[in-house]
């Protein structure tokens, strides 16, 4: 008999901006991702007043464990944090879908009834980290040039942008379809940001910027400014005549995002009130040159271990790496795009690859409560070629 596992709180940082020419105009650039996840940690725990030593396990994703984000299996969070060291520890890497891998591993130990506490989610400062020029990331050139490989297309899959060309040119989705969906993204999230939504998610952070100090609480790449003639406009990021551009991806991102779950005698011991119960979670594997159309076996096979199906869900939280990824899934699944995304998405929110996986499980918890929803499910594609997917059911 498996326990019931309960999302208890959420909590991240802001995520903010830069671009690949000036990576040192991230906010984050001079703050460590330990130290960045370290205040997530801390705030979580002070907030829920849990006694740290009865944490069992802490499990943080990052997509580029390279460079400074190194995580020494999870132990860097530990001391940046000043946690006990008799918390156990792993860092998690499942490319986009680390933090969301983070969780379910969560999951699975405390309805095996080895954990009653665990903080799970992730991080990424990609300024310091970047996926494209890195020095300390050797990919095999063989993968590129053996005719034996061929069959896995990398040439495309280890390109984002050109994996989602392909998808959109497979899926037939037009460039106004996605600077549509891009435009709805920003608007939706400056909407969400004006009614407050975000501050019940989102812990300020004190950073510094040209010899300036000042508090970072709202997410940086949010445009309200935008419109679908000034996305027209832009042009295409990855090849000549394409589809895909800066205005209808994910931008460039830092931040971090955890969760705390609690068995049931976790939460009688605490007395503690759940935002959700965690039903099921599933992963799959898709063609590395169409790595977008994870997100739909994902779901189906979450949906089967929930025994739901797609008409019993209310909300959908589909990561935004490109638009592509979402109207397809939308199509694939038969949603109503209303339960998608409903207050934004990564387009605008931001993609802190490590970190999203988390923050779209948090906020689609939150939102179940708000809007009075009875299930809902948190899902996103990953690069190389697979798909996450989690299913909540509010308490």
């Amino acid at each position: 008999m498996l326990e019931d596992v309960y999302l208890v709180d959420f909590l991240r940082t802001p995520f903010t901006r830069f671009s690949r020419k000036d990576p040192q105009k991230d906010p984050f650039y001079n703050i460590r991702p330990e130290e960045l996840a370290g205040l997530v940690i801390n705030k979580l725990i002070e907030k829920n007043g849990i006694n740290p030593s009865e944490i069992d396990e802490l499990i943080t994703g990052c997509a580029l464990q390279v460079g400074e984000q190194w995580a020494f299996g999870g132990r860097h969070e530990i001391f940046a944090a000043k946690l006990p060291y008799t918390i156990p520890t792993m860092a998690v890497d499942r490319q986009c879908a680390s933090s969301l891998t983070s969780v379910a591993i969560g999951a699975m130990e405390i309805s095996s009834g080895m954990a009653d506490i665990v903080i799970a989610g992730g991080v990424e400062k990609m300024s310091r980290t970047p996926m494209f020029d890195n020095p300390h990331i050797e990919i095999n050139t063989k993968f590129l040039t053996d005719p034996k490989y061929a069959e896995y297309d990398l040439t495309t899959g280890y390109v984002m942008g050109l994996t989602a060309e392909k998808l959109a040119e497979e899926a037939n989705i037009s460039r106004e379809e996605m600077d549509r969906w891009s435009l709805r993204s920003h608007q939706l999230a400056w909407k969400a940001i004006q009614e407050g939504y975000f501050k019940e998610e989102i812990l300020p952070i004190e950073v510094e910027m040209d010899d300036k100090k000042f508090k970072l609480d709202i997410d940086q790449s949010v445009r309200q400014d935008t419109s679908l003639e000034k996305l027209a406009q832009l042009p295409p990021a990855f090849k000549p005549n394409g589809k895909i551009t800066a205005g209808n991806s994910a931008p460039l991102n830092s931040g971090s995002s955890y969760v705390l779950l609690m068995s049931k005698n976790a939460l009688k011991k605490y007395g503690l009130t759940p935002m959700a119960k965690i039903r099921s979670y599933g992963f799959a594997g898709v063609p590395p040159a169409v790595m977008g159309k994870g997100p739909v076996p994902a779901s189906k096979k979450a949906l089967e271990k929930a025994k739901l199906s797609v008409k019993d869900i209310d909300l959908w939280e589909i990561n935004e790496a490109f638009a592509v990824v979402v109207l397809y899934a939308i199509r694939e699944l038969g949603l109503d795009a209303e339960s998608v995304n409903r207050r934004g998405g990564a387009i605008a929110i931001g993609h802190p690859l490590g970190a999203t996986g988390a923050r779209i499980v948090g906020t689609l918890a939150r939102q179940l409560i708000l809007d009075g929803k009875d299930y809902g499910v948190a899902t996103l594609c990953v690069g190389g070629g697979q798909g996450g997917a989690i299913v909540l059911e509010k308490v």
